[in-house]
């Protein structure tokens, strides 16, 4: 198994930065939308953006919430071993709101599917975006489409990507994964992948 960098750190920083200046281009001050992270990895991305948001907007305080999918899932009976539950932090209600739900990588979207059945527990809201680090654009199960997008991956067979974290993983950035011998064409999919909207 050999990984090719699709961000490094500055530009994993950078990528960052420009979701947070296009949330701010489309809602302003961010008055009324609350964004959620999904667990486990989703609320890496999100906590990173929540603070980017106050560095750039000198704001304090948005509608910020974590939120646990585990029993949402449709694949929960069907594990061997049944995934531990996460915690979910969301102490307002949704109603109304427009939640912007923040994934670290969008692959099938059935973790996205179980997002949004989980979030109607806590209201009905006005609108619903979703914004992901990475869009595996080509490896869809469901018609689940972002509204954000940091970079898209164009992977093929049995190629994985994994976002690492400072926090979690002592560095930030994107790697793809591809079994030795099968990474041929990895060099053109990484520089056909760019990030721009």
């Amino acid at each position: 198994m050999s990984s090719i960098p699709l961000l490094t750190s500055k530009a994993f920083g950078l990528t960052v930065e420009r979701l947070c200046y296009q949330l701010i281009e489309d809602h302003g001050d961010l008055e009324g939308v609350a964004l959620i992270g999904l667990q486990p990895r989703g609320i890496l991305l999100a906590r990173r953006l929540r603070n980017e948001l106050q560095r750039i907007t000198g704001k304090e305080r948005f509608d910020y919430g974590e939120l646990d999918i585990t029993f949402h899932r449709d694949d929960f009976r069907h594990r061997a071993v049944p995934p531990s539950p996460s915690v979910t932090q969301l102490d307002f209600s949704l109603d109304g709101r427009k939640v912007v739900l923040v994934d670290d990588v969008l692959y099938t979207g059935r973790t996205i599917r179980a997002g949004l059945d989980a979030m109607l527990a806590f209201g009905r809201p006005a609108s619903v975006q979703l914004l992901v680090l990475i869009d595996r654009r080509f490896s869809r199960d469901l018609p689940i489409q972002p509204d954000y997008v940091g970079k898209w991956v164009d992977s093929i067979g049995d190629q994985r990507v994994t976002v690492e974290w400072k926090e979690m993983d002592g560095t930030d950035q994107v790697l793809l994964h591809t079994a030795d011998g099968a990474d041929r064409d990895t060099s053109t999919l990484a520089q056909g992948t760019s990030a721009d909207r």
